[in-house]
């Protein structure tokens, strides 16, 4: 709610108001000054867990008390929205966070507070346990599709964003669950151990996957390209790349001809089949360097032929992945 000033912060005089812009405003004729009511600007972080549960608070003070919302509070001067949205989440809930992306930005006017600007980034969860802070007098998961009913409706949308967002990839990825079904996993197996950490992570491979290709020189055109189609693409490349680890090699033929459909339709799309063999070659690299380091697994749970065996697991489904990438390639040339 904007609140009138009847003085003037810079010379204590009296304040009037004058048409300024087309606006009636507050105004000083002491010293000249116009002062201008602008929007509040809000931020909310939207984090969910792996069992597609997103994050609320209960708050504990009006507006809207006694209500579940995101993590949500005002920009604070002399910090950016992301820190702002990260230490919200820290004070609300606990946790310590890595913004992934910016969800929604929307205006919206509140009865308490007046004209918002409010500002919405999926946040990954890094580090914390969940503990309601002093505004809040609960924090939990809640699954994500119950989330209708929140005290904020930018809320509401931005979970609606992620939804929408993810809705295609999350299909992938619970086809490629499906996969580990009829079989306990014994992570003690490599190829196991290796599905269970990209199920788990796949989404973080995916986006630093796309971080890198749209910026590496060896992949300019990428950069220019829909970002959601790259980043289904990334995501089902992972997704086949744990397929290849569990299934048997003789049951691969519908994922190479694929990879062939791809180099055809790669050639159709002008990319240069450089930059695709150069994604690819990134996409191993970004498996690699997560997997990899994933706790102590590796090393105490392996020996180092598993390790071995894992690093010619990956090049030989990467190999030949880009061996049918460009046979389609050129078949495509050909018509």
């Amino acid at each position: 709610m904007s609140v009138k000033r009847n003085y003037c912060l810079r010379c204590g005089a009296t304040i009037g108001s004058k048409k300024v812009d087309g606006t009636k405003r507050e105004y000083c004729p002491t010293c000249d000054t116009v002062f201008y009511d602008n929007p509040l600007p809000v931020v909310s972080s939207v984090v969910v867990n792996k069992n597609r549960e997103v994050l609320l608070v209960l708050r504990d003070r009006e507006p809207e008390k006694a209500r579940w919302c995101l993590p949500s509070g005002f920009v604070e001067m002399n910090e950016s929205i992301e820190e702002a949205v990260l230490r919200e989440l820290r004070e609300e809930t606990g946790l310590t966070g890595k913004v992934v992306r910016l969800l929604d930005t929307v205006s919206c006017r509140n009865e308490f507070y007046g004209d918002l600007i409010w500002i919405s980034f999926e946040v990954q969860r890094i580090g914390g346990k969940v503990v309601a802070g002093d505004d809040a007098r609960d924090a939990r998961y809640w699954p994500i599709t119950k989330t209708k009913d929140l005290a904020f409706p930018p809320n509401v949308e931005a979970i609606k964003r992620y939804r929408d967002y993810y809705r295609e990839l999350w299909k992938m990825e619970d086809s490629f669950k499906r996969l580990g079904k009829g079989r306990k996993l014994d992570t003690s197996i490599p190829s196991d151990a290796l599905y269970e950490i990209i199920t788990r992570d796949a989404h973080i491979i995916t986006e630093n996957w796309i971080a890198d290709v749209v910026q590496n020189p060896t992949t300019t055109s990428y950069a220019g390209f829909d970002r959601d189609d790259i980043y289904s693409r990334a995501y089902k490349v992972v997704s086949q790349f744990g397929e290849w680890m569990l299934a048997p090699t003789d049951a691969m033929s519908v994922v190479w001809d694929y990879y062939r459909g791809v180099g055809r339709k790669r050639r159709e799309e002008g990319f240069k089949l450089s930059e695709v063999l150069s994604a690819m070659s990134l996409t191993r690299k970004h498996i690699f360097t997560h997997v990899l380091p994933r706790g102590g697994v590796w090393r105490k749970q392996f020996a180092m032929y598993s390790a071995i065996e894992f690093m010619w697991r990956v090049n030989l489904f990467f190999d030949k992945a880009a061996y049918y990438i460009t046979l389609g390639y050129e078949e495509a040339g050909e018509k």
